[in-house]
């Protein structure tokens, strides 16, 4: 049936038929590309196709339909007669795409709809909040026109109605003129895609680099299961010029959602309603053709080529411990091969995408024959989504620990760019065993405060607004500038980024009390599994001295380092504002 459906638009669409990049199916195994060819339908939204020769006013008539479609929808007098002549069919599509932005991020139910056939198969089942192949598709669009831009390979074609010298509207910063690309006109932009092991993620991935693809000289490349923080290695690393995480993080499984990257890090909030704004014009093309673009369903992802990019990353984690362990002497990293030697630690991956963390740990000598929730499952059908702030994750991971009486526990969220910890208790000489307590929250920005006290003295540490007085004292008693800001990670990442490049402070960490942190010797990248290097790293440090300077003394608990904190109970209320 795919095959007479394409076959219809070949002749009806005989000018959007261009030639299709690899299909990848779903279980193609790790480095491996199938060279199945077919025809892909490339949309009218290419950057070029798009804005050549449109003037400002065009642009900005076209953002007011926009504008129009999200009133229209929430407006129950709707007609097909309308002040901006937007059909109800599309206002909902638009309304819908609108309705997922999430801050900085792109969240919603999935909801599926046909594979082919009438756009109102889309319309149909679009509601506020609800995330749709067509909306990936839109969106991948969208972000790789936003990505071809900003990286300056834009590509320039003439257009039928101007000359061959024609402008470029971006309206992601500024009108360009065709001669700033002429330099690059032969260089490919390319967009990395990953996910999480939700079961949508698939046919999202595929929508998505479908989207991507429909932009002229702009190429998905698909990596599979990975997680959040390494797609912005690999747009540091130039390995890519972009990439999207398809994560819903700790949300349930019916949920899902994008994560985006440059090569200057994650996209603001202000970048997404731009995306938004330009996913909305996709729609309104698709929608003015009438039909869906064709997508794989549950099948497989087409795009460009698979690539596993995911052993960079690891590798990079492998050194970044290395290095932590050898402190202050990093010179001497390559005398030890096995640094975590003789710690027994339980990874916790809650059946995410951090599950490969377990493999750095034990590579580097530790006991990890007890982690638990290492098989990547969309159902996560162990404890639920893993979030480290959930006390039944705490829970298990304890029960674990004390199983094998391990050196520490380490929780990660489902795409690893957030974690916990439990820890053992201050023992006693004559304790034959340990008890276990979670180490989050204020305990763990005080952790990491001990950490930067001897590396990065009379830095600064942004918080979100929650974190308690007590931290508060403990920060200063170390010579540690506390700053609270707007709660959300985005936020208090924007706040580090803002004192360090105006001068104001050294702004080092910036982290929530719900694990999201981002330092700054690692790009301010929110990375729940280098937090857990930073803290693995102290461990290893704290143990091998113990060992050296009291081989017969008990262990040392990381709690013992942070007893000067001030603990106090904690209230939280929250509140619905209403406008008045």
């Amino acid at each position: 049936m795919k095959v007479g459906y394409l076959s219809f638009l070949s002749g009806v669409f005989a000018p959007l038929l261009l030639p299709c990049s690899g299909f990848v199916p779903s279980s193609t195994p790790h480095g491996s590309l199938s060279n199945t060819r077919t025809l892909r339908l490339r949309s009218t939204i290419s950057t070029t196709k798009l804005f050549v020769g449109s003037t400002a006013d065009e642009e900005q008539k076209a953002n007011q339909k926009i504008k129009g479609a999200s009133f229209i929808s929430n407006n129950p007098f709707i007609s097909d007669c309308d002040n901006t002549n937007t059909p109800p069919s599309l206002a909902k599509i638009v309304s819908s795409i609108h309705s997922i932005k999430s801050g900085s991020d792109i969240r919603g139910i999935f909801t599926d709809h046909k594979s082919i056939g009438s756009i109102l198969n889309v319309s149909n089942v679009s509601k506020e909040r609800c995330l749709t192949p067509f909306a990936a598709y839109c969106y991948g669009a969208a972000f790789g026109q936003m990505v071809q831009i900003r990286s300056g390979k834009g590509v320039v074609t003439s257009s039928p109605s101007t000359s061959s010298r024609s402008v470029v509207s971006t309206n992601f910063d500024h009108w360009v003129d065709e001669t700033s690309f002429l330099n690059e006109k032969s260089s490919q932009t390319i967009i990395c895609v990953g996910r999480d092991p939700r079961h949508s993620g698939t046919r999202l991935s595929d929508s998505f680099c479908r989207g991507v693809e429909s932009v002229q000289g702009v190429v998905a490349r698909y990596t599979g299961l990975a997680s959040t923080p390494a797609m912005f290695e690999f747009c540091r690393s130039n390995m890519c010029d972009g990439a999207v995480m398809v994560t819903a993080s700790h949300l349930p499984e019916d949920r899902n959602g994008f994560k985006f990257f440059t090569k200057n890090g994650g996209l603001t909030k202000k970048d997404i309603e731009i995306l938004a704004e330009r996913a909305s014009i996709c729609a309104r093309q698709w929608h003015d053709i009438g039909v869906v673009p064709p997508t794989s369903g549950k099948d497989g992802v087409y795009c460009s080529s698979w690539v596993d990019y995911m052993p960079h990353y690891q590798k990079c984690l492998e050194n970044a411990i290395r290095c932590e362990v050898q402190q202050p002497s990093p010179s001497q990293i390559s005398d030890s091969h096995l640094p975590l030697a003789g710690l027994r630690v339980v990874l916790n991956a809650g059946n995410g995408s951090g599950y490969f963390f377990n493999q750095i740990l034990h590579d580097l000598g530790a006991d990890v024959s007890n982690s638990i929730h290492l098989n990547p499952s969309g159902s996560f059908p162990k404890s639920g989504v893993p979030n480290p702030e959930y006390i039944a994750m705490i829970d298990e991971t304890m029960r674990a620990c004390e199983e094998c009486d391990a050196d520490i526990g380490i929780m990660l969220d489902t795409d690893a760019d957030r974690c916990g910890f439990v820890v053992p208790t201050t023992i006693d000489e004559g304790s034959s065993c340990r008890k276990f307590e979670a180490l989050n929250r204020n305990r763990l920005i005080a952790l990491l405060a001990v950490i930067f006290q001897s590396s990065c003295p009379g830095c600064t540490f942004v918080t979100d607004s929650v974190t308690s007085e007590g931290l508060t004292k403990f920060l200063q008693g170390l010579g540690i500038q506390h700053v609270r800001y707007l709660k959300g990670y985005a936020n208090v990442i924007g706040k580090a980024r803002e004192l360090t490049e105006s001068g104001k402070a050294s702004a080092e960490v910036a982290i929530e009390t719900s694990g999201h942190c981002a330092m700054r010797e690692n790009g301010y990248l929110d990375d729940g599994t280098y937090t857990a290097v930073k803290v693995i790293g102290l461990l290893a440090r704290v143990t091998r001295s113990t060992r050296i300077s009291a081989p017969t003394s008990p262990p040392l608990s990381l709690l013992d380092l942070i007893a000067d904190l001030e603990e106090m109970p904690q209230i939280q209320y929250r509140m619905n504002a209403i406008k008045g």
